[in-house]
């Protein structure tokens, strides 16, 4: 067995001893379900609590199926980035200040497995999440909305994952080169939303953002295509990934030979 898998089997222990491994793909679970049920029981919500006159006879159109499932994964751009970036703040700059990261690396271990098995946990527990809750919010959609076929939800699903892979993998940068887990959660949930924000104001110029993964999850929902820059941000947003991944690994074996 590599020092790789162990690392990785103890990442993956580590999250079932705190609940991560139930309680996130919970949260997802219920971000999903919680989107087609409000959609389908909304003129009865705003006639019991929305406080119209008598009489009043209100007509809200019924919502397709993608248009669901889009607000679902805009649901997750928001909350469900919040509670990744929550649970995985501490994954490196938590072991350092206990003493838990220098133990491991006494070993020794090579730089690269341990912080490769960290971002392997993270990665498992956010597609396991996301996959979880997303199909779950399909079948509610489908259920009472109508149904959406398989094929978009394959394909919107598979490019979403990789932008929540980018948010999970910056949160592992920070974590690495800072020291405080609020400091780390506040400054990764910034550059997200900055990231986010400036693609949606400059979108002509940021075809490459890895935040414009969002519209082609929704493009690919409602037209079943993708836009011929779509390719251009893959590549981008799978080349930034890397890079964060080995400047991880260059901060990290440089904290740890300084301390």
């Amino acid at each position: 067995m590599t020092q790789w898998t162990v690392l990785y089997r103890k990442e993956m222990l580590e999250m079932a001893r705190n609940y991560k491994v139930l309680w996130i793909p919970i949260v997802f679970v219920l971000l999903g379900v919680m989107q087609p049920v409000s959609s389908y029981y909304m003129p009865e919500i705003l006639d019991t609590f929305g406080g119209l006159p008598e009489g009043t006879i209100l007509e809200m159109p019924t919502p397709t199926g993608e248009e669901v499932l889009m607000q679902v994964l805009s649901n997750y751009g928001l909350l469900g980035v919040l509670i990744l970036v929550l649970s995985a703040m501490g994954v490196v700059s938590a072991e350092r200040q206990s003493g838990v990261a220098g133990m491991v690396m006494i070993k020794p271990v090579p730089y690269s497995s341990y912080i490769l098995s960290k971002w392997a946990g993270l990665f498992t527990i956010t597609l396991i999440s996301l996959f979880i809750g997303y199909a779950v919010s399909w079948y509610y959609t489908s259920l009472l909305i109508e149904p959406v076929a398989f094929e978009r939800i394959f394909q919107s699903v598979g490019i979403y994952s990789i932008w929540l892979v980018f948010v999970v993998t910056l949160t592992l940068f920070f974590s690495t080169i800072m020291k405080g887990n609020g400091s780390v959660a506040f400054v990764t949930i910034f550059v997200v939303f900055a990231l986010s924000t400036v693609t949606s104001i400059l979108g002509k110029y940021m075809k490459w953002s890895p935040a414009t993964m969002t519209e082609h999850t929704g493009q690919v929902l409602l037209s079943g295509e993708l836009d011929s820059s779509f390719l251009l941000a893959f590549i981008t947003t799978i080349a930034i990934i890397i890079v964060i991944l080995l400047s991880s690994i260059q901060f990290f074996k440089r904290k740890e030979l300084l301390e």
